[in-house]
């Protein structure tokens, strides 16, 4: 009996290829260790239970395997063997939690000159090193950025943000993430066969559910359930022992909800509650059941291996839309905070199921705006008039007065007769000067460069105003006046400089070029600020057009609402 060893432990993992979840990783480091650029210093960040101290122990091994240097540790060798075991003389694993003052950190150091006793590099594996005192760190710094060719760091943390940036910038940082689901699912179901112990598949995602990624985590609740289930992985026994749910009842509840049926809804959660399953358990798998609906909903999948359950989530969500399912997930989120707070956790949770079950869904804009034109609205001689339909080219925003919220725009493609027309881009290439088509202002010399040199056309719109535009008979520039906005990218003689090479570059020598410098005195606008001001103007009488709409009028006066804005939403698809 006490020479048990647990499964967390059994099943570590002894090379890159059997640690779950985490290819992006082992594959950069067995690069690393094939071609030989192996760094001093690792940091490998993650949740607890993902694999950073194995795989610490892991490089370890690979580095002081007696077979050689290799990504593949042969795991038989007598190094190999003391570095699982953890009594390893030249592999020191040190628990900087525990080790938090500088003057313990300095026992470490004062230990780093001295050469291996047995193996090819002494590895200082450090864990939980955020711990540390900020002494610490800076004893550390200097060894850490030039230590002896035969001392590696590793590094093992879960709160990266609390290392210095120093720490940081020193060494090669790996980032472990949280295992997915199905490849957690599929690690526990290899497990179980190679231990020979039964199991059901609503067990198995349960326990995978409860882990929340961490590999550590689902083996020891594995064991656990196991022991609780006299030998088996049953639901029911994860169940008692977690106080979850049964799946097939938890759709049943969200059913109830999602069809605003109250009573049922409360008898559920009193059933619920009578059987053990705690209010915050019971929101957190209505949580993950809304969110498995949505996906059914969206993507016709599910995160689930039932195919009974698939076929019930299919039925449950048939009639029910997605903004519906994500305000029942919104409205669940944030009631399961007030649980917390709660004195009486029933009553906390029977009031957040009741919001829930009659929680009505706001319509968009769109469909609001159909339905009140399909209806008509009431003349002032009592007879129904249809309403003239609004144009597409305008959305207005309005915001609830009682509610301050924005109801969103719809998106669609629109495009105003009276919005700013752009003016037209001349086609031209390099060349000599009878190649060029005429260029007769301003705005379209920019255009022109924006064909040539984008560059110098961004800064030309953004940076630069053009008082005075003279042209020659042949309708091409002459003279210039220009004025500087902002000497951000440049002084006058710069821009000179790179419009005169521009114009020579492409066939217009000798155009006389004036660039007066920055200063507070009046100025013209440049294109960007002019672009700026005609939209304003543009969203401004599109605003005060809609306000005499009589169908914004109505949903203005029904809804208690305020126009904000009228966005004009153009579409670049010609579709």
């Amino acid at each position: 009996m006490s020479s048990y060893v647990v499964l967390a432990r059994r099943w570590r993992p002894r090379t890159f290829a059997a640690l779950v979840g985490q290819g992006h990783v082992t594959r950069a480091l067995t690069h690393a260790l094939t071609m030989g650029r192996v760094p001093h210093a690792f940091l490998f960040s993650g949740i607890r239970g993902v694999g950073k101290t194995t795989l610490a122990r892991l490089l370890a091994m690979c580095l002081d395997c007696e077979q050689g240097v290799s990504a593949e540790p042969c795991g038989q060798c007598t190094s190999c063997r003391e570095i699982i075991a953890g009594n390893h003389p030249d592999v020191l694993e040190i628990d900087a939690a525990s080790r938090t003052k500088v003057e313990q950190m300095r026992e470490v150091l004062d230990m780093v000159g001295y050469s291996p006793s047995v193996s090819r590099y002494k590895v200082y594996i450090l864990d939980e090193v955020h711990m540390l005192s900020s002494q610490s760190f800076n004893a550390l710094l200097k060894t850490l950025e030039e230590p002896p060719v035969h001392v590696k760091f590793i590094f093992a943390t879960t709160e990266p943000r609390k290392i210095p940036a120093t720490i940081l910038s020193r060494c090669q940082r790996y980032d472990l993430k949280r295992v997915p689901r199905d490849l957690l699912t599929a690690h526990l179901y290899a497990v179980l066969e190679k231990e020979a112990i039964p199991f059901d598949l609503a067990g198995v995602e349960a326990v995978v559910r409860s882990a929340e990624g961490s590999v550590r985590d689902a083996l020891s609740l594995l064991d656990q359930v196991i022991a609780h289930g006299a030998g088996a992985v049953r639901f029911e026994a994860v169940s008692d022992l977690l106080g979850l749910t049964d799946p097939e009842s938890i759709l049943k509840l969200l059913d109830a909800l999602l069809r605003g049926r109250g009573p049922d809804a409360l008898q559920g959660a009193t059933d619920f509650y009578n059987n053990g399953v705690e209010p915050e358990s019971l929101v957190k798998e209505l949580l993950d059941a809304t969110h498995r609906a949505t996906q059914q909903k969206l993507m016709g999948a599910t995160t689930s291996t039932d195919g009974t359950l698939s076929a019930v989530l299919s039925t449950l969500v048939a009639e029910i839309s997605l903004e519906h399912l994500q305000m029942v997930y919104q409205v669940l989120l944030r009631g399961s905070q007030d649980l917390r707070i709660a004195e009486d956790a029933l009553q906390a949770l029977e009031m957040l199921l009741l919001r829930v079950a009659y929680l009505k869904p706001v319509p968009g804009l769109e469909k609001l705006l159909a339905t009140l034109n399909d209806r008509g609205t009431p003349s002032s001689g009592g007879a129904t008039v249809k309403e003239a339909p609004m144009a597409a080219k305008e959305v207005p925003v309005v915001r609830e007065r009682s509610v301050a919220k924005e109801i969103s725009p719809v998106r669609e493609r629109s495009i105003d007769k009276e919005a700013p027309v752009a003016k037209e881009i001349p086609i031209a290439r390099k060349g000599p000067v009878a190649d060029l088509q005429p260029l007769t202002s301003w705005e379209q010399l920019v255009s022109f460069a924006a064909i040539e040199d984008k560059e110098l056309a961004v800064k030309l719109e953004r940076l630069v105003a053009c008082p005075v535009f003279e042209v020659d008979a042949r309708g091409l520039p002459s003279r210039l006046v220009l004025r500087l906005a902002s000497d951000v990218y440049g002084t006058p003689d710069y821009f000179k400089q790179l419009l005169t090479a521009f114009l020579t570059g492409h066939g217009l020598p000798g155009v006389q070029i004036t660039v007066d410098p920055v200063s507070d005195a009046p100025r013209e606008d440049t294109l960007e600020e002019t672009s700026a001001r005609l939209r304003h103007a543009h969203r401004v009488r599109l605003t005060e057009k809609m306000g005499h709409h009589p169908v914004v009028r109505q949903v203005v006066s029904r809804f208690q609402a305020e126009l904000v804005r009228v966005e004009p939403l153009v579409s670049t698809n010609a579709g």
